[in-house]
C-alpha cells in the first residue's frame, strides 16, 4: 500500500517516481529499525505533499534532502526534550482543521490558475 502512495506523493511534490519508491524502501527499513511497537505501521502522508512541493519549486530537488535532514533533527529534539505531551493541548477542531486546510491545498494544487496562464 506504501509504494503506489509513495510514488504518487512524489510526482505530486515535483520529482519523479523512483524518489518515492526509494523513500518508501528506506523509510520502512528505519522504522522497523527504529519503530517504539512490535507492530509498527507507517508510510507516507498527504500533509507533506504541499510542504516539499513548495521547497522542490523553490530551492530544488538538490535541498530536499537537506530540508529533510533538519526535519529530521527537529524530531529527535522534540523527542528528547519530551515536547509530544504539548499535543494535548492542541484542539481537536485545530487539528481537524489542518487537515481539511491540507486536503484543499492538494486538491487545488494544480487547478488554480498562476501568473503564466
Amino acid at each position: 500500500m506504501a509504494i503506489p502512495l509513495g510514488m504518487a506523493f512524489a510526482i505530486a511534490s515535483g520529482v519523479g517516481p523512483e524518489y518515492g519508491l526509494y523513500t518508501v524502501i528506506v523509510a520502512g527499513i528505519l522504522i522497523s529499525l527504529f519503530g517504539g511497537s512490535k507492530y509498527q505501521i507507517g508510510g507516507p502522508t498527504g500533509a507533506f505533499v504541499p510542504i516539499l512541493f513548495g521547497i522542490v519549486s523553490q530551492y530544488g530537488i538538490e535541498n530536499l534532502l537537506i530540508a529533510g535532514f533538519m526535519a529530521g533533527c527537529m524530531l529527535v529534539l522534540f523527542g528528547i526534550f519530551k515536547l509530544g505531551k504539548l499535543m494535548k493541548f492542541i484542539p481537536r477542531p485545530v487539528i481537524i482543521g489542518f487537515t481539511a486546510g491540507i486536503a484543499v491545498i492538494i486538491f487545488f494544487q494544480d487547478r488554480l490558475p498562476t501568473s503564466s496562464d
